[in-house]
């Protein structure tokens, strides 16, 4: 057998880098990257906002509960609440495509709002609750897998 030359095993080594280099410039390439939201700059400057509404949140007496048995996703507000003005809309956020996040109006009915699944897509679903009572914002999220 004969040996290779410490020349030739540099060429090898150098054509293999750019090779290698080459394919991986490739695959990174046409990787789709999408970003979070698209005014994510909007977004970040009344983060502020959203740190309040989760404080004014997490002091409540009773929370307000998102539930999911696997067909159904269940808003209920405490019955302490029922009586005042409440409103808001729930997003559902599809972190792996965002052109299956929507908006739904908060439409309670008892205190209590059921959201059907069938039409979500399987996979992983992140829901964000923006509701207001009595003039003060709140914020609830849950995340849920569908099946």
């Amino acid at each position: 057998m004969k040996k290779i030359s410490w020349g030739t095993g540099i060429v090898i080594g150098i054509i293999v880098f750019v090779v290698i280099s080459i394919t991986m410039t490739i695959i990174f390439m046409t990787q789709d990257v999408s970003l979070v939201s698209d005014n994510y700059y909007e977004k970040s400057l009344s983060y502020q906002d959203e740190i309040d509404k989760q404080s004014r949140t997490n002091s409540l007496n009773e929370q307000v509960k998102i539930n999911f048995n696997g067909e159904i996703i269940t808003i209920s507000i405490p019955s302490d609440y029922i009586s005042k003005d409440i409103s808001g809309e729930i997003f559902f956020y599809r972190p792996s495509n965002p052109k299956l996040d929507f908006v739904l109006l908060l439409q309670l009915v008892e205190g209590n709002q059921n959201i059907p699944v069938e039409r979500l897509e399987k996979g992983f679903w992140r829901i964000k609750l923006n509701w207001t009572m009595d003039g003060n914002g709140y914020f609830n999220e849950r995340a849920i897998t569908i099946e």
